[in-house]
């Protein structure tokens, strides 16, 4: 019975925040009520607040289910002594992005807005550890010492968010199909591009 009980808890929270993200993501975050999130997901709304607290501990919680598998594979690869390349953080934003591709694009209008301050307080918070991640492994730098590591991270950034946040009608004039297959071979392609293209053959 207490199995039952944890598996059914376990689905109201996920229904929640997948609800919370089809909420925020298609209108702003000051205009999407917790009634409104609870009937998407099927809810009393009662149990927004015993999960989450109030709407913006359940945003919260689903931004977070969007960028902390991402932080904790890099802990875990520095636990077991294994390099964090920046190949495994584009690698990883990919991978966590494909799967809800219009994330990106709520996140740059949330952020451009003047409005939804707690909000994107949250998003800061959330975000900051990315920061901390070495745009460039040590051993890169001291061989490309006439790359400027802080212009690698703005191109890293270029590279892994803007294909999410191109215009529709932009994409379909370039002939580019904003498909799970495409930003698959993306990936792909850019990884390499970060490897051999930005940082050169190295010995």
């Amino acid at each position: 019975m207490t199995d039952q009980k944890s598996e059914s808890a376990t689905q109201v929270r996920d229904s929640l925040i997948r609800a919370a993200r089809i909420c925020f993501i298609a209108s702003d975050y000051d205009k999407v009520s917790i009634r409104q999130i609870a009937e998407v997901a099927g809810v009393n709304m009662a149990m927004i607040r015993y999960y989450f607290g109030n709407k913006l501990g359940l945003f919260e919680a689903m931004v977070a289910e969007f960028i902390l598998p991402v932080l904790q594979r890099k802990k875990t690869m520095q636990k077991n002594g294994e390099p964090f390349s920046p190949a495994d953080l584009m690698a990883d934003f990919y991978q966590r992005t494909i799967a809800t591709p219009d994330f990106p694009r709520f996140l740059f209008r949330l952020m451009s807005t003047e409005h939804s301050n707690e909000a994107k307080e949250v998003i800061l918070k959330l975000f900051s550890p990315l920061t901390e991640l070495t745009p460039m492994p040590e051993s890169l730098l001291d061989k490309c010492s006439d790359i400027d590591p802080l212009l690698v991270k703005m191109s890293m950034m270029s590279l892994m968010i803007f294909p999410f946040v191109i215009p529709k009608a932009m994409a379909e004039l370039h002939g580019f199909e904003l498909d799970g297959d495409f930003y698959q071979r993306l990936a792909k392609h850019n990884i390499k591009l970060l490897e051999h293209g930005l940082f050169g053959e190295q010995d």
